[in-house]
């Protein structure tokens, strides 16, 4: 019933025999006893069990099986997947880190390269440019510093063309620049009063009307020049839409876009992303974004601005795949560059993008433009080690270094399963 060990120790401790025993005589078993008995039971069960599980390794170690791996992926990539037996060895491992693709070898430590790095100091000045200081005397100035007389000279063109075209030269009376004046400070006022979806007819109404708004022009003459406004010439559209979807109103575009360039400069930090302007008119390059938290329709536009002031330094309209064409590849890294480019190839700024415009390629065409790059990158890009996804070994509010000569990634891990991944040529030390 006892192991002989125990029994032959109870003995020695009582001078008597344990019931069940070989003896005659008989003891009482204390409480001490009882529980000593029942330890060295387990202890003699957990040896035995070691001793049969020993016996059945193999002796060859190629046989032993390895547990299956389990793979773990952060919610917001869906697409990208950690084997975690390789996440663990890289983790544990002292070596460098290596990119997915096997091209890039991601150091543990800051690599001291022995030079002074040009990026990040800043040549010339930010703000307000010497151009545009020396037209401004008053408001109206200020209007046309973005409102140039060539945008108003093709605006005045192309809405006579439709407005005779619309209603004859006997109706139509020829609409010039100061009239357009007039048509642009209604509009602004409209947005002031919030008066943008007030009914025309109910603003020059005798009763409920505005006075400044009957004070400028008629009902008609409004009418007229909102039905005839136009920005190019409509009879050769056809062909030139053919090429451009965005042909209506390229030229106007264009000139708009030169003058936020012309006018300011961005301070030593700058910024790149994507906005929706809200439209649901008919447009051949309207966008339908279901990420968006407010309107899901509109027209799409990439914008440079000044992290210092918000001023919209650069900006380009995106009308879709070309016609006819295949979908852009690496659209991210050309954006960024073509908004970037009036900077020149030594302005010493640093821009800042999210996930869908950092990439190792972009920081590295930007360091050729002496401009550094900070931002978050996916985990899909082939750059990243597997080290950095996310994976069940990896602790929360952890996080993972590498280094190149040029850059530095870190992974974050901000939760359970999930890791957050930048990559900066700003920041070279961990």
């Amino acid at each position: 019933m006892y192991p002989p060990a125990l029994l032959e120790y109870i003995r020695k401790i009582h001078g008597g025999e344990v019931a069940g025993g070989s003896g005659r005589g008989k003891m009482i078993v204390t409480l001490e006893t009882i529980a000593l008995m029942k330890w060295c039971m387990d202890v003699e069960e957990e040896e035995s069990e070691t001793a049969s599980c020993a016996s059945e390794v193999p002796e060859n170690d190629d046989e032993v099986l390895a547990e299956p791996d389990v793979v773990e992926t952060g919610e917001d990539q869906p697409d990208t997947e950690s084997d975690d037996d390789d996440v663990l060895y890289q983790i544990n491992d002292i070596g460098p880190y290596f990119s997915k693709n096997g091209a890039v070898q991601w150091s543990r430590f800051p690599l001291d390269t022995g030079k002074t790095r040009s990026v990040n100091k800043m040549t010339g000045e930010g703000g307000v440019t010497p151009h545009a200081r020396s037209r401004v005397m008053d408001m109206p100035d200020c209007i046309d510093l973005f409102l140039t007389s060539a945008i108003k000279e093709l605006i005045v063109l192309h809405t006579n063309e439709e407005g005779n075209r619309r209603y004859g030269k006997t109706e139509w009376v020829p609409f010039d620049v100061v009239e357009l004046d007039a048509f642009l400070g209604m509009l602004l006022l409209q947005g002031v009063h919030m008066d943008g979806t007030v009914p025309v007819s109910e603003l020059w109404s005798e009763g409920e009307g505005k006075k400044i708004y009957q004070a400028c022009m008629s009902r008609k003459r409004f009418a007229q020049i909102t039905c005839s406004l136009r920005f190019d010439d409509k009879s050769t559209r056809e062909k030139r839409v053919e090429l451009d979807k965005m042909t209506h109103v390229r030229e106007f575009f264009e000139m708009w876009s030169l003058s936020l360039r012309t006018n300011y400069l961005p301070y030593e930090s700058a910024c790149v992303d994507e906005q929706l302007f809200p439209f649901k008119g008919r447009c051949g390059f309207k966008q339908y974004i279901p990420t968006k938290p407010r309107s899901k329709y509109g027209l799409k536009l990439f914008l440079l601005c000044c992290c210092r002031t918000s001023y919209c330094c650069n900006i380009q309209l995106y009308t879709g795949k070309p016609v006819g064409g295949k979908p852009e590849k690496n659209q991210g890294k050309r954006v960024v560059l073509d908004l970037v480019d009036y900077l020149g190839d030594d302005s010493g700024r640093n821009v800042t993008t999210d996930n869908f415009f950092t990439s190792l390629a972009l920081g590295e065409a930007l360091l050729k433009k002496n401009i550094s790059l900070i931002g978050t990158i996916r985990k899909s890009r082939p750059e990243i080690p597997s080290a950095f996804l996310p994976s069940k070994y990896r602790e929360v509010h952890s996080s993972l270094f590498g280094h190149t000569s040029d850059f530095t990634l870190v992974s974050y891990v901000p939760k359970k399963g999930k890791a957050v991944t930048l990559l900066s040529s700003m920041h070279l030390d961990a």
